[in-house]
């Protein structure tokens, strides 16, 4: 059947209408391509029909999130329930994070006068993207960061799950199967970001003859490489003429090799703190010969250069201005020009909603800080990119969060796993990404392909994700 212009009307209860415009959006509009309007109306549930159609055919779910009472709003009461029920939905089983209570059957069902959901695709989408938990959880790891463990996602097993695009997709075929041809957007396609976080350039920059015996320790009896002893010896023998081809860390190209091996881009993500020798400052700066030698070679290849912003500006506005400033007059005296900036917090650091707030601010476009260090998975709830909203303030913003899956320490030093046991868990993840036709995003510092087993791990990961596009 042919598309057709057509608008939903969505009636709901009064309250909350700044919250319910913005997941509105985000879920009808963006990820469906569909037209809509919200009007008001009296009971307990979410009714959608095509606006002006006379014969009442509808989808209705329940309303749940959206109506806690003012006074509980962003407090444990309005938290879901432990456990979740996990309910039949097609082919899979999905958690109710809010929904009906009761009931073992299909999550959706034909009803009297449509189509009948019991779980508040809404409100459910609506906490999994704004990182509702996180305003009200006071949990926090040594860094200070809300740690997975903590999370509704991690306690009733759907870390890995993107349970947002998955309620997309339950809603979208309550409305398919009401209105075929309703014009829903085509699918996106599967795609995979290989993001690089620049902590440390260079394993020679700003180090001492005491640091490299440490390096040479552990070389010898923790990684057991004597090749990589030798090489790190011959890069500071290098460092004296100036040369940094030896050097461990110095691994640029080879990622880079790797990404376009497979027809991939990557996104290197700089620090640019103000190089005052503090002990949470970057051991480089932007300034240094080689570093912006490095900037050029990554632009001249293809690959994005991208904002890693330093250690406790997660909660000052001022300091991430500056320092996003700083890398933006860098980037242009190297000939860097790119439409959208981007990149990712220092450690994982972020604040609900400070953080997005201050990225906002200072006009970057997007941020990939949301995954979490100590599991692997699905910290917002999806595979696609969406605006994100100030929960202090009742506000979309413009920015965009673009939630990563996978960092190379979580897999080894959180989780402990092996190479193969590590690509056993992550390719499920691969697959759901690709299912829902989002982005597979990973998370890899240069500094830890010092050896050529690591190098190897590395390119088997992309190669088997790449091989899923």
């Amino acid at each position: 059947m042919a598309q057709r212009a057509v608008t939903l009307l969505v009636e709901a209860p009064a309250g909350y209408e700044p919250e319910r415009r913005y997941i509105l959006d985000v879920v009808l509009r963006e990820r469906l391509g569909l037209a809509w309007r919200l009007e008001r109306r009296d009971g307990s549930d979410v009714r959608i029909r095509l606006d002006g159609e006379a014969d009442g055919r509808r989808v209705v779910m329940p309303d749940v999130l959206f109506a806690t009472p003012t006074a509980a709003w962003l407090t444990r009461a309005s938290l879901p329930p432990a456990p979740l029920p996990w309910r039949p939905a097609g082919d899979e089983r999905l958690p109710v994070i809010y929904g009906t209570t009761g009931g073992t059957g299909e999550l959706l069902r034909a009803g009297s006068a449509g189509i009948e959901l019991d779980v508040d695709v809404l409100g459910s989408c609506f906490f999994m993207l704004s990182r509702y938990e996180e305003c009200v959880e006071p949990v926090r790891d040594a860094y200070g960061r809300f740690p997975a463990s903590a999370s509704v996602a991690h306690r009733d097993g759907f870390l890995r799950l993107p349970v947002v695009d998955a309620y997309v997709e339950l809603l979208a075929a309550a409305l398919e199967r009401l209105w075929p041809g309703l014009g829903r957007r085509q699918p996106r396609t599967f795609d995979v970001a290989l993001t690089h976080d620049v902590d440390d350039p260079l394993a020679t920059l700003g180090r001492g003859p005491l640091k490299l015996l440490r390096q040479l320790g552990a070389d010898a009896l923790l990684r057991r490489d004597p090749a990589l002893m030798t090489r790190r010896l011959r890069s500071w023998v290098g460092l004296a003429r100036g040369s940094h081809a030896l050097d461990p860390y110095n691994t640029f190209d080879f990622l880079m090799d790797v990404s376009e091996r497979h027809g991939l881009r990557s996104a290197f993500f700089f620090m640019a703190a103000a190089g005052t020798a503090a002990p949470t400052d970057p051991p480089y700066t932007l300034a240094h010969p080689w570093v912006r030698a490095l900037l050029r070679r990554v632009h001249r290849r293809g690959h994005e250069i991208g904002f890693h912003a330093g250690f406790g500006t997660h909660r000052d506005t001022e300091r991430t201005r500056q320092e996003f400033e700083r890398l933006r007059v860098a980037a242009s005296r190297e000939g860097v020009r790119q439409e959208a900036w981007g990149g990712r917090q220092h450690y994982l650091l972020w604040d609900n909603p400070t953080t997005w707030s201050n990225w906002d601010r200072v006009g970057l476009d997007y941020d990939m800080t949301l995954g979490y260090a100590d599991r692997i998975g699905f910290r917002t709830g999806t595979c696609h990119a969406f605006p994100v909203f100030h929960l202090l303030e009742r506000r979309p913003m413009r920015l965009r969060e673009r939630p990563f899956q996978v960092m190379d320490g979580t897999l080894g030093q959180y989780m402990g796993l092996s190479p193969a046991a590590a690509l056993e868990q992550v390719l499920p993840m691969v697959e759901q990404c690709r299912r829902h036709g989002g982005t597979f995003s990973v998370l890899w510092h240069n500094s830890v392909l010092q050896t050529a087993r690591e190098k190897r791990w590395y390119e088997e990961l992309v190669a088997a994700a790449a091989a899923r596009s």
